[in-house]
């Protein structure tokens, strides 16, 4: 963690906060907002690449001609992918709530003082 200076500081201070982590929740401050940035934005990433493959698996082709398999499958492809409230769109819209949590943690992260440069090594170069 040294070779990172600050960042690395704020990762290990993470590390160390939420190692008796039971209920979930931890403190976002001055000292581990780019981690937790880091952390939020990894998971909504991690999400989003498994929806992604999800998603091309999830499509229901009807299993017959039949009257009954022709409607059923567009109506399970409704709720599970197509329709504005589907799983899939719902899954989308907490990945998407992550990515703004990330980027308010970023914004954060500015106020207290971290750089621009400090704020995009944290997540790679870059924000999604």
């Amino acid at each position: 963690m040294e070779r990172f200076g600050e960042i690395g500081q704020a990762l290990a201070t993470v590390d160390t906060v939420t190692t008796n982590l039971k209920s979930g929740t931890f403190t976002v401050t001055q000292d581990n907002v780019l981690a937790a940035a880091k952390i939020i934005q990894t998971q909504a990433d991690t999400l989003r690449d498994q929806l992604r493959d999800a998603q091309k698996e999830l499509r229901i082709q009807p299993p017959g001609t039949d009257d009954v398999s022709t409607r059923i499958a567009p109506a399970w492809n409704d709720i599970l992918l197509d329709k504005p409230d589907s799983y899939a769109n719902r899954i989308q819209q907490y990945i998407d709530g992550l990515g703004n949590l990330a980027r308010q943690c970023a914004a954060s992260a500015k106020t207290y003082g971290y750089t621009d440069e400090q704020v995009a090594a944290a997540f790679g170069g870059q924000i999604a």
